[in-house]
């Protein structure tokens, strides 16, 4: 039996720059994060930590970047480190993985070649990439192995042909042939790449490949993010294949749809029930009447001292209240020609922003209009 963790797609040094202020928070929480595979591998009597690539964002990455994840190595020393370069971190004569600092890791080895690598009970194939523009099958270089009573495992990093790309090997970058597993008889394909944990049957309808994903989600389109995979092997066709979760953030991202007042109500009902929830994300659709707009903005700036990150996507449409359609009796030519002027801007206004500001003049005109007849 061999019993290993798999993990990917670390990413260290991505900016996150989508996120903002939040941005400093997931790139320092992605580091901490990688104390939780390590605390895994050393909870469950791991064999080995296997790195599927992209640990690094790029290679000209910062040297204190650097540190601070050999620095979690070395709290380790006693688990063994494989690890397998990405597109992010690819090999090269400039690749993160050349510089001394790497060198002096004992528990560490990098995976620079496709010759196997018998290691405990198993033996691993490296699949390395020297370009981020291969169409070439990158696990092509496994040799069959059906024979072989030993426990074999493939380690790649690219797109799953038929499952996250399309079901032609052309025209896709770093492609792997789900059929490698049936073609070469390797028990096991451990994958980096993609984000998301997923798992994949062989055609006897075992599961003999998976993506980790990412230790700590990246951003709100992600979906199955934040695990570790625990792998077990015992003998052939013998896998269980257990994700853990090491992410920190907890994201949550949710579309409501308004009509009335109620939604408020609602809305209110969900935010309070997240409360543990550190990134937060909202789109608003749907109308809403004009008399709600100001409760729902003192509403949505006090959660932004609830969370780490909270954003709204505001699609709404505010809808004019039926005293604007009416008429007003100013009893004066200039104020009446001036609601005329305002309601004729408003019909030919797109601008969600400034239809709000015209109807917000259009009522304070009314009531200027009010106050002056009494």
């Amino acid at each position: 039996m061999v019993r290993f963790i798999q993990t990917s797609d670390w990413q260290i040094g991505m900016k996150g720059g989508g996120l903002g202020k939040a941005g400093q928070i997931v790139r320092e929480t992605r580091v901490k994060s990688i104390d939780n595979i390590f605390k895994v591998a050393q909870d469950k009597k791991a064999d080995f930590v296997l790195l599927c690539g992209d640990i690094f964002e790029h290679n000209m990455i910062g040297q204190e970047d650097v540190k601070k994840v050999i620095s979690i190595f070395n709290k380790y020393p006693n688990i063994q480190i494989y690890l397998l370069p990405g597109n992010h971190d690819i090999l090269g004569a400039d690749c993160v993985y050349n510089r001394p600092i790497f060198q002096q890791l004992k528990n560490l080895l990098i995976l620079n070649s496709c010759e196997p690598i018998e290691i405990f009970n198993a033996v691993l194939h490296p699949c390395p990439i020297l370009s981020k523009f291969t169409k070439q099958n990158i696990t092509e270089a496994i040799p069959i192995v059906k024979k072989d009573k030993n426990i074999h495992i493939g380690v790649a990093h690219g797109s799953l042909v038929g499952k996250f790309a399309t079901s032609n090997l052309e025209g896709v970058n770093l492609p792997v042939d789900p059929s490698c597993v049936d073609k070469t008889g390797i028990d096991y394909l451990a994958l980096g790449h993609w984000h998301s944990f997923r798992i994949f049957k062989d055609t006897k309808g075992v599961d003999r490949i998976a993506y980790s994903g990412t230790h700590e989600q990246t951003n709100y389109n992600e979906d199955n993010a934040g695990y570790c995979l625990l792998i077990e092997i015992k003998g052939k066709g013998k896998i269980k294949i257990e994700p853990i979760k090491t992410g920190q953030l907890k994201w949550i991202s949710t579309e409501f749809g308004t009509k009335d007042r109620l939604f408020l109500d609602e809305l209110k009902k969900h935010l309070d029930s997240i409360k543990d929830a550190d990134m937060v994300r909202l789109e608003l659709n749907g109308d809403l009447p004009l008399e709600c707009k100001e409760e729902l903005d003192n509403l949505l700036e006090f959660q932004t001292t609830v969370y780490k990150d909270f954003r709204v996507v505001d699609n709404l449409n505010i809808t004019i209240p039926p005293m604007l359609e009416k008429s007003t009796d100013f009893g004066d030519p200039a104020l009446e020609q001036t609601e005329i002027n305002l309601k004729q801007l408003l019909s030919n206004e797109t601008d969600p922003e400034k239809k709000i500001i015209i109807i917000e003049a259009l009522v304070r005109l009314q009531r200027l209009g009010k106050g002056a007849k009494a």
